[in-house]
């Protein structure tokens, strides 16, 4: 059971504290860690200085996690687990990794068990016709059954966002518009895959 955490307000960013702290301690490990660490790259990102203490204390008291390193001039944290590795807001794709990447992509996630592995990557705007398209003819050539599904709906702005995926033999694939967080651009495209070893 983790230890407990402050849970007042960083001063200056409002970040919600307590309400992060008690998603941490509800279900499962890592699958809660990737979503925890996520969150608190995004409010380090916005606040800085303010939350890198709190992001390091929050990650350091988690059962399971060693070996926390964060970036605050980037964002991203890196840490170690008894389960595996995990860094947000940048890493490499792992060595052997089953899904391709084509070039131009910047890491935005990467978390690699003993069990499964997930990259995020992204990639801009303009390229999501041409990333489905790579995608289609890539799971055409793969053994076994694969499953697509294409929508689109329109977000709280106004922005119609796109989502492709793909499902099949042990492997999650998806090219989805998200927002950018790091360019000028206001969305991007994000690339996920997860696969199971």
């Amino acid at each position: 059971m983790p230890r407990a955490v402050d849970v007042r307000y960083v001063p200056r960013c409002r970040i919600p504290t307590r309400r992060i702290t008690r998603r941490i301690n509800r279900g499962g490990r890592v699958k809660k860690l990737v979503l925890v660490v996520s969150v608190l790259a995004l409010a380090v990102s916005a606040c800085q200085a303010a939350s890198e203490q709190l992001t390091e204390q929050i990650l350091e008291q988690q059962d399971g996690v060693s070996d926390v390193e964060f970036d605050a001039d980037t964002g991203q944290v890196s840490l170690e687990t008894d389960e595996g590795s995990i860094s947000i807001g940048g890493g490499e794709v792992p060595s052997g990794f089953a899904v391709p990447f084509p070039d131009g992509y910047a890491v935005a996630s990467v978390f690699d068990t003993d069990a499964d592995a997930a990259v995020s990557v992204t990639y801009p705007s303009d390229r999501y016709d041409e990333l489905v398209t790579f995608y289609d003819d890539w799971t055409s050539g793969q053994s076994g059954e694969w499953n697509r599904a294409a929508n689109t709906f329109d977000s709280a702005d106004g922005q119609t966002i796109r989502a492709t995926s793909w499902n099949g033999d042990g492997t999650q694939l998806g090219v989805t518009d998200c927002p950018s967080f790091t360019s000028d651009d206001e969305y991007q495209v994000c690339v996920t895959a997860a696969v199971e070893k």
